[in-house]
């Protein structure tokens, strides 16, 4: 891959990161609601329970769907924090490892090139005489 290209295509990825952030932070906002409505409504459904209002069975069966809710509010909103755009940085390095490859072609070094290839994580085989190159998943797209 070009300079040029892989100048763009990174522009590229910084914009979908900037959108992701935005969108990932309304995502937990919203989340963040939701869970609190959530803790509202296990208050009153216990005020409820306390006050005679509801059955125990009822008050059970209840409960166990809005800390079940809260439980999972509570892992998406981790998830989201924690992991947040971890699919970027592979990314990156992916679009890199193109350009420095369209590098290593031009300038024929071939010491250089296995270094390379040995750190993309291809496979080379050696299957009936012939040499057979199986590069990772994402590699195979441009191989």
């Amino acid at each position: 891959m070009s300079s040029q290209d892989t100048e763009k295509v990174l522009a590229e990825l910084q914009k979908d990161e900037e959108r992701a952030k935005v969108e990932a932070k309304t995502t937990v906002q919203n989340l963040k609601v939701e869970l609190t409505e959530t803790e509202a409504k296990l208050e009153k459904l216990l005020d409820a329970y306390l006050g005679e209002v509801i059955s125990a069975e009822d008050y059970k069966a209840r409960k166990e769907s809005l800390i079940t809710r809260k439980v999972e509010l509570g892992e998406q909103i981790r998830d989201f924090e924690q992991k947040g755009l971890s699919w970027l940085e592979p990314a990156r390095e992916f679009v890199l490892s193109l350009n420095k490859a369209a590098n290593l072609i031009e300038t024929e070094n071939k010491e250089v090139m296995t270094t390379f290839l040995k750190t993309i994580g291809s496979n080379h085989v050696l299957e009936n005489r012939q040499f057979v190159f199986a590069p990772k998943i994402q590699y195979k797209l441009v191989a």
